[in-house]
Protein backbone atom coordinates (compact mmCIF):
# COMPACT_ATOMS: atom_id res chain seq x y z
CA UNK A 1 0.00 0.00 0.00
CA UNK A 2 1.50 3.42 -0.95
CA UNK A 3 2.21 5.81 1.91
CA UNK A 4 -0.39 8.40 2.85
CA UNK A 5 0.16 11.73 1.13
CA UNK A 6 1.91 14.30 3.32
CA UNK A 7 -0.76 16.58 4.83
CA UNK A 8 -0.68 20.22 3.84
CA UNK A 9 0.93 19.81 0.41
CA UNK A 10 -0.96 19.97 -2.91
CA UNK A 11 -1.28 16.85 -5.01
CA UNK A 12 0.34 17.39 -8.40
CA UNK A 13 0.73 14.66 -10.97
CA UNK A 14 3.97 14.20 -12.82
CA UNK A 15 3.03 13.86 -16.46
CA UNK A 16 4.41 11.02 -18.53
CA UNK A 17 7.07 12.57 -20.83
CA UNK A 18 5.47 11.14 -23.96
CA UNK A 19 2.03 12.46 -22.95
CA UNK A 20 3.55 15.85 -22.17
CA UNK A 21 5.29 16.01 -25.55
CA UNK A 22 2.04 15.10 -27.32
CA UNK A 23 0.08 17.83 -25.55
CA UNK A 24 2.73 20.47 -26.19
CA UNK A 25 2.77 19.48 -29.86
CA UNK A 26 -1.00 19.94 -30.07
CA UNK A 27 -1.03 23.12 -27.98
CA UNK A 28 1.64 24.64 -30.23
CA UNK A 29 -1.21 25.34 -32.65
CA UNK A 30 -2.77 27.88 -30.27
CA UNK A 31 -0.71 30.84 -31.47
CA UNK A 32 -1.61 30.21 -35.11
CA UNK A 33 -5.28 29.75 -34.21
CA UNK A 34 -5.21 32.99 -32.24
CA UNK A 35 -3.67 34.83 -35.21
CA UNK A 36 -6.29 33.41 -37.56
CA UNK A 37 -9.06 34.62 -35.27
CA UNK A 38 -7.49 38.09 -35.16
CA UNK A 39 -7.59 38.16 -38.97
CA UNK A 40 -11.26 37.17 -38.92
CA UNK A 41 -12.14 39.89 -36.43
CA UNK A 42 -9.89 42.72 -37.61
CA UNK A 43 -9.84 42.48 -41.41
CA UNK A 44 -12.64 42.84 -43.97
CA UNK A 45 -14.19 39.76 -45.55
CA UNK A 46 -13.74 39.16 -49.27
CA UNK A 47 -16.12 41.12 -51.46
CA UNK A 48 -19.17 39.09 -52.35
CA UNK A 49 -18.63 36.59 -49.53
CA UNK A 50 -21.47 35.50 -47.26
CA UNK A 51 -19.82 37.25 -44.32
CA UNK A 52 -19.40 40.53 -46.24
CA UNK A 53 -23.16 40.61 -46.79
CA UNK A 54 -24.41 39.24 -43.48
CA UNK A 55 -22.22 41.29 -41.16
CA UNK A 56 -23.60 44.54 -42.60
CA UNK A 57 -26.99 43.61 -41.12
CA UNK A 58 -27.17 43.83 -37.33
CA UNK A 59 -29.49 40.85 -36.93
CA UNK A 60 -27.58 38.61 -39.32
CA UNK A 61 -24.29 39.62 -37.72
CA UNK A 62 -25.24 38.08 -34.36
CA UNK A 63 -24.07 34.63 -35.47
CA UNK A 64 -20.62 35.99 -36.34
CA UNK A 65 -20.32 38.11 -33.20
CA UNK A 66 -21.33 35.27 -30.92
CA UNK A 67 -19.05 32.81 -32.70
CA UNK A 68 -15.95 35.00 -32.50
CA UNK A 69 -16.60 35.75 -28.82
CA UNK A 70 -16.90 32.03 -28.11
CA UNK A 71 -13.70 31.25 -29.99
CA UNK A 72 -11.78 33.94 -28.13
CA UNK A 73 -12.93 32.39 -24.85
CA UNK A 74 -11.94 28.93 -26.10
CA UNK A 75 -8.43 30.04 -27.02
CA UNK A 76 -8.02 31.99 -23.77
CA UNK A 77 -8.77 28.82 -21.80
CA UNK A 78 -6.41 26.78 -23.96
CA UNK A 79 -3.62 29.28 -23.35
CA UNK A 80 -4.25 28.99 -19.62
CA UNK A 81 -3.99 25.20 -19.91
CA UNK A 82 -0.72 25.47 -21.83
CA UNK A 83 0.69 27.88 -19.23
CA UNK A 84 -0.28 25.50 -16.45
CA UNK A 85 1.26 22.57 -18.25
CA UNK A 86 4.64 24.23 -18.66
CA UNK A 87 5.37 23.25 -15.06
CA UNK A 88 5.66 19.66 -16.29
CA UNK A 89 2.94 18.64 -13.89
CA UNK A 90 -0.82 18.89 -13.85
CA UNK A 91 -3.43 19.24 -11.12
CA UNK A 92 -5.70 16.35 -10.30
CA UNK A 93 -8.63 17.69 -12.29
CA UNK A 94 -8.75 21.51 -12.46
CA UNK A 95 -7.37 21.54 -16.02
CA UNK A 96 -10.44 19.69 -17.27
CA UNK A 97 -12.60 22.68 -16.36
CA UNK A 98 -10.43 24.75 -18.69
CA UNK A 99 -10.77 22.18 -21.45
CA UNK A 100 -14.53 21.92 -20.93
CA UNK A 101 -15.06 25.64 -21.49
CA UNK A 102 -12.83 25.64 -24.55
CA UNK A 103 -14.53 22.59 -26.02
CA UNK A 104 -18.14 23.65 -25.58
CA UNK A 105 -17.34 27.17 -26.81
CA UNK A 106 -15.75 25.77 -29.98
CA UNK A 107 -18.72 23.51 -30.74
CA UNK A 108 -21.14 26.38 -30.08
CA UNK A 109 -19.18 28.58 -32.50
CA UNK A 110 -19.29 25.92 -35.19
CA UNK A 111 -23.05 25.50 -34.76
CA UNK A 112 -23.45 29.24 -35.34
CA UNK A 113 -21.34 29.52 -38.51
CA UNK A 114 -21.73 26.09 -40.05
CA UNK A 115 -21.13 26.93 -43.73
CA UNK A 116 -23.37 24.06 -44.88
CA UNK A 117 -26.56 25.85 -43.78
CA UNK A 118 -28.37 28.67 -45.56
CA UNK A 119 -27.97 32.31 -44.56
CA UNK A 120 -31.48 32.51 -43.09
CA UNK A 121 -30.86 29.46 -40.94
CA UNK A 122 -27.61 31.03 -39.72
CA UNK A 123 -29.54 34.21 -38.88
CA UNK A 124 -32.01 32.18 -36.82
CA UNK A 125 -29.18 30.55 -34.91
CA UNK A 126 -27.52 33.91 -34.28
CA UNK A 127 -30.75 35.40 -32.92
CA UNK A 128 -31.21 32.36 -30.68
CA UNK A 129 -27.68 32.74 -29.33
CA UNK A 130 -28.12 36.45 -28.70
CA UNK A 131 -31.47 35.90 -26.98
CA UNK A 132 -29.94 33.22 -24.73
CA UNK A 133 -27.11 35.63 -23.92
CA UNK A 134 -29.56 38.39 -22.95
CA UNK A 135 -31.60 35.92 -20.89
CA UNK A 136 -28.55 34.95 -18.82
CA UNK A 137 -27.55 38.59 -18.49
CA UNK A 138 -31.07 39.40 -17.23
CA UNK A 139 -30.76 36.73 -14.53
CA UNK A 140 -27.42 38.19 -13.48
CA UNK A 141 -28.79 41.74 -13.32
CA UNK A 142 -31.79 40.66 -11.30
CA UNK A 143 -29.60 38.70 -8.89
CA UNK A 144 -27.27 41.70 -8.56
CA UNK A 145 -30.20 44.00 -7.84
CA UNK A 146 -29.67 46.12 -10.93
CA UNK A 147 -32.97 47.82 -11.81
CA UNK A 148 -31.95 50.85 -13.90
CA UNK A 149 -29.53 51.66 -16.71
CA UNK A 150 -28.29 55.06 -17.82
CA UNK A 151 -29.28 55.75 -21.46
CA UNK A 152 -28.25 54.80 -24.05
CA UNK A 153 -27.44 51.66 -22.07
CA UNK A 154 -30.31 49.24 -21.47
CA UNK A 155 -31.09 46.46 -19.06
CA UNK A 156 -30.98 42.96 -20.51
CA UNK A 157 -34.75 42.59 -20.13
CA UNK A 158 -35.22 45.54 -22.49
CA UNK A 159 -32.56 44.33 -24.89
CA UNK A 160 -34.31 40.96 -25.06
CA UNK A 161 -37.67 42.65 -25.65
CA UNK A 162 -36.21 44.65 -28.55
CA UNK A 163 -34.65 41.54 -30.04
CA UNK A 164 -37.92 39.59 -29.86
CA UNK A 165 -39.71 42.47 -31.59
CA UNK A 166 -37.16 42.39 -34.41
CA UNK A 167 -37.43 38.60 -34.62
CA UNK A 168 -41.22 38.82 -35.05
CA UNK A 169 -40.74 41.00 -38.08
CA UNK A 170 -38.45 38.36 -39.57
CA UNK A 171 -40.83 35.44 -38.89
CA UNK A 172 -38.43 33.99 -36.33
CA UNK A 173 -41.07 33.77 -33.59
CA UNK A 174 -43.86 31.29 -32.94
CA UNK A 175 -46.28 30.65 -30.08
CA UNK A 176 -45.72 27.66 -27.85
CA UNK A 177 -48.57 25.54 -26.49
CA UNK A 178 -49.11 28.05 -23.70
CA UNK A 179 -49.57 30.88 -26.15
CA UNK A 180 -46.20 32.47 -25.30
CA UNK A 181 -43.98 33.86 -28.03
CA UNK A 182 -40.77 31.90 -28.42
CA UNK A 183 -38.09 31.82 -31.08
CA UNK A 184 -38.43 29.25 -33.84
CA UNK A 185 -34.79 28.26 -33.26
CA UNK A 186 -33.28 27.45 -29.87
CA UNK A 187 -29.66 26.95 -28.88
CA UNK A 188 -29.16 23.18 -28.56
CA UNK A 189 -28.14 21.75 -25.20
CA UNK A 190 -24.39 21.32 -24.98
CA UNK A 191 -24.71 17.54 -24.78
CA UNK A 192 -26.49 17.66 -28.15
CA UNK A 193 -23.66 19.71 -29.66
CA UNK A 194 -21.18 17.05 -28.54
CA UNK A 195 -23.31 14.26 -29.99
CA UNK A 196 -23.72 16.19 -33.25
CA UNK A 197 -20.15 17.28 -33.87
CA UNK A 198 -17.80 15.00 -31.93
CA UNK A 199 -16.93 11.59 -33.39
CA UNK A 200 -17.31 8.44 -31.35
CA UNK A 201 -16.55 4.80 -32.09
CA UNK A 202 -19.44 2.68 -33.38
CA UNK A 203 -21.48 1.23 -30.56
CA UNK A 204 -23.81 2.38 -27.80
CA UNK A 205 -21.57 5.20 -26.57
CA UNK A 206 -22.54 8.83 -27.25
CA UNK A 207 -20.02 11.65 -27.59
CA UNK A 208 -21.76 13.54 -24.81
CA UNK A 209 -19.94 11.24 -22.37
CA UNK A 210 -16.95 13.56 -22.71
CA UNK A 211 -18.95 16.65 -21.74
CA UNK A 212 -20.50 14.79 -18.82
CA UNK A 213 -17.02 13.80 -17.66
CA UNK A 214 -15.86 17.42 -17.92
CA UNK A 215 -18.92 18.52 -15.96
CA UNK A 216 -18.34 15.92 -13.27
CA UNK A 217 -14.96 17.50 -12.61
CA UNK A 218 -16.18 21.10 -12.98
CA UNK A 219 -18.93 20.53 -10.42
CA UNK A 220 -16.72 18.49 -8.08
CA UNK A 221 -18.84 15.35 -8.33
CA UNK A 222 -17.29 12.51 -6.38
CA UNK A 223 -17.79 9.92 -9.13
CA UNK A 224 -15.57 11.99 -11.43
CA UNK A 225 -13.02 13.41 -9.03
CA UNK A 226 -12.27 9.97 -7.63
CA UNK A 227 -11.64 8.29 -10.98
CA UNK A 228 -8.27 6.59 -10.90
CA UNK A 229 -7.81 7.37 -7.21
CA UNK A 230 -5.34 5.15 -5.38
CA UNK A 231 -6.57 3.76 -2.07
CA UNK A 232 -4.47 4.68 0.93
CA UNK A 233 -4.21 3.05 4.38
CA UNK A 234 -5.78 2.97 6.87
CA UNK A 235 -9.29 1.64 6.46
CA UNK A 236 -11.79 2.61 9.15
CA UNK A 237 -14.35 0.24 10.73
CA UNK A 238 -16.90 1.22 8.04
CA UNK A 239 -14.58 0.27 5.21
CA UNK A 240 -13.83 3.87 4.26
CA UNK A 241 -10.33 4.85 3.20
CA UNK A 242 -8.39 7.88 2.07
CA UNK A 243 -7.71 8.03 -1.64
CA UNK A 244 -4.99 9.85 -3.55
CA UNK A 245 -6.37 11.43 -6.73
CA UNK A 246 -4.02 12.36 -9.54
CA UNK A 247 -4.48 13.58 -13.08
CA UNK A 248 -5.04 10.94 -15.77
CA UNK A 249 -2.63 11.44 -18.68
CA UNK A 250 -4.78 9.65 -21.26
CA UNK A 251 -7.83 11.83 -20.52
CA UNK A 252 -5.79 15.04 -20.69
CA UNK A 253 -4.14 14.06 -23.98
CA UNK A 254 -7.37 12.99 -25.67
CA UNK A 255 -9.33 16.03 -24.47
CA UNK A 256 -6.59 18.44 -25.54
CA UNK A 257 -6.48 16.95 -29.04
CA UNK A 258 -10.25 17.08 -29.44
CA UNK A 259 -10.47 20.70 -28.31
CA UNK A 260 -7.75 21.85 -30.71
CA UNK A 261 -9.53 20.09 -33.58
CA UNK A 262 -12.89 21.63 -32.58
CA UNK A 263 -11.46 25.15 -32.46
CA UNK A 264 -9.76 24.67 -35.83
CA UNK A 265 -12.97 23.36 -37.38
CA UNK A 266 -14.95 26.40 -36.18
CA UNK A 267 -12.29 28.76 -37.50
CA UNK A 268 -12.31 26.94 -40.84
CA UNK A 269 -16.07 27.52 -41.02
CA UNK A 270 -15.71 31.23 -40.29
CA UNK A 271 -12.96 31.60 -42.86
CA UNK A 272 -14.99 29.86 -45.55
CA UNK A 273 -17.87 32.28 -44.98
CA UNK A 274 -15.42 35.15 -45.48
CA UNK A 275 -14.09 33.83 -48.81
CA UNK A 276 -15.26 35.36 -52.05
CA UNK A 277 -17.14 33.54 -54.82
CA UNK A 278 -15.04 31.07 -56.76
CA UNK A 279 -12.68 30.26 -53.89
CA UNK A 280 -11.79 26.54 -54.11
CA UNK A 281 -13.31 24.32 -51.46
CA UNK A 282 -10.88 22.57 -49.05
CA UNK A 283 -9.72 19.14 -50.16
CA UNK A 284 -11.88 16.23 -49.05
CA UNK A 285 -11.13 15.20 -45.50
CA UNK A 286 -9.39 18.47 -44.68
CA UNK A 287 -10.96 20.57 -41.96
Amino acid sequence: MPPIHTPGTPVWSEVDPQALATMFRDLAEIDQLWQRLDVVVLTPSAKGSAASVETTDRIRAYAYDQATTALRAALDHLRAWRTLLTAGEMPAYAHLSLLRTAHEAALFAYWLVDPSIEADARMGRGVAAQAADYAERRKFEEAAGRTTADPPSKLAVDRLSDLMAAARGLNLVRQNRNGIDVLTVAVPPTVELFDRYEPVRPGPAKAQYLYRLYSGYAHAKQWATMLGAAKQAPFDPCGRTLALTQGIDLVAVAATQRVIVAVGRALDALERLRQGPGTPEPEAGVE
